[in-house]
C-alpha cells in the first residue's frame, strides 16, 4: 500500500512540474522558429502562417528555403553571417531572422517573405521583448517598441548583416521590413 501511494505520489509530482515549468526544454534549449508572409492587411500590417518549429537552425533553414538549403544539423545559428555564401543564400528568401542572443545567437525565428517595402509584424507573445539580434534580409529592419509601429524604434541596416540591438535590446514588439 505505501509503495502505490508513494508512486501516485511521484507521478503527481511530475505533472505538478510540468505545469508550473513547462514541458522539458528542447535539445540545446533553443528552438528555431519559420513564419511565412501569406498576405498583407490594408494597413501595411504583414499576415504570417502559423510558427513551425524545429530543435536546429539547420531544420529551420531547411524549411524556410523549401529544402533547397541544405546544412550541417551541428551548424551554429550565426552562420548566416559568418559565412558569405549562406548569407547571401538566405536574403533570397527571408526578410529577417531574429534571434533571443546577441551575435545571432540562441533560439530564432525566420520571416520568409519577399516583399521589403515597409510591412511590418507584430511579434507573437512568444518573442515579445525578446529579440536581441536580427540578420537583416531586407536593406533595413526597424524593431519598435509596441505593436503596429509605435513607441520607440531601432534601425538595423544592410541586406546580409547581423546587428545587436542596443537600447531596444528585449523590448521589441514589431518589427519592420524596408
Amino acid at each position: 500500500m505505501r509503495r502505490v501511494s508513494f508512486s501516485v505520489l511521484a507521478a503527481v509530482m511530475a505533472v505538478a512540474l510540468v505545469v508550473v515549468w513547462g514541458p522539458p526544454a528542447q535539445a540545446g534549449g533553443e528552438e528555431h522558429c519559420v513564419v511565412e508572409v501569406v498576405g498583407e492587411k490594408p494597413n501595411g500590417e504583414l499576415r504570417l502562417s502559423t510558427p513551425r518549429c524545429h530543435s536546429s537552425f539547420a531544420d529551420a533553414m531547411l524549411d524556410a528555403s523549401d529544402g533547397l538549403m541544405q546544412l550541417s544539423v551541428d551548424v551554429a545559428s550565426d552562420v548566416v553571417f559568418t559565412d558569405e555564401m549562406v548569407g547571401g543564400m538566405v536574403s533570397t528568401f527571408a526578410l529577417g531572422i531574429h534571434y533571443d542572443g546577441f551575435g545571432g545567437s540562441g533560439s530564432s525565428i525566420t520571416v520568409v517573405g519577399s516583399s521589403c517595402t515597409g510591412g511590418w509584424w507584430n511579434t507573437t507573445s512568444s518573442w515579445d521583448n525578446r529579440i536581441s539580434s536580427s540578420y537583416n534580409g531586407c536593406s533595413r529592419l526597424t524593431h519598435w517598441d509596441s505593436p503596429n509601429k509605435r513607441g520607440s524604434s531601432q534601425s538595423t541596416y544592410g541586406s546580409g548583416s547581423t546587428d545587436d540591438l542596443s537600447y531596444m535590446n528585449n523590448r521589441a514588439e514589431s518589427v519592420s521590413y524596408h
